[in-house]
C-alpha cells in the first residue's frame, strides 16, 4: 500500500540535524525507532482520513516507541508530536494542543534565550 499526500496537506518539521553533543547515549533498540516511525506514518494518514480518534491512540503509541528509543529530549519526537498535538487541536482540545506543539518548538529550537541550563 503506498500512502501519498498531497502539498497542501504536508507539514514538516525540520528538526536540528543532531542530538546535542552532552545528550545520552540512545536507550532503545533500532526495533523502537523503527515502530515509532511506522506508527507516526499510520497515525498520520488516519488524521488525513478523519479518523481523529484512531489516529490519537497511534500517535500517542509512536510517541512512547520514540521516547524510548531516542530518549526524551531528541529532536526527532518533534514529528510524533507535531502529528499528535495537530489531532488534539482537531478533536477540540486545544490546552493539550498547545503544551504539545511548545514541546516541539523546544526540541526543534531549544530553549529560547537566557534559559539555557548550566553546565
Amino acid at each position: 500500500m503506498t500512502l501519498r499526500t498531497t502539498a497542501a496537506h504536508r507539514t514538516t518539521v525540520t528538526p536540528r540535524a543532531q542530538a546535542p553533543a552532552d545528550a545520552p547515549a540512545r536507550t532503545g533498540t533500532p526495533a523502537l525507532a523503527q515502530a515509532g516511525r511506522a506508527a507516526t506514518a499510520l497515525g498520520t494518514a488516519l488524521a488525513e482520513r478523519g479518523e481523529h480518534a484512531a489516529a490519537e491512540r497511534m500517535l500517542r503509541r509512536a510517541v512512547r516507541c520514540c521516547t524510548a528509543a531516542y530518549g526524551p529530549d531528541d529532536p526527532r519526537l518533534a514529528v510524533p508530536l507535531r502529528a499528535l498535538g495537530a489531532v488534539c487541536a482537531a478533536r477540540g482540545r486545544l490546552a493539550e494542543a498547545e503544551a504539545l506543539l511548545n514541546r516541539v518548538l523546544v526540541l526543534v529550537a531549544g530553549p529560547p534565550d537566557g534559559t539555557e541550563e548550566e553546565s
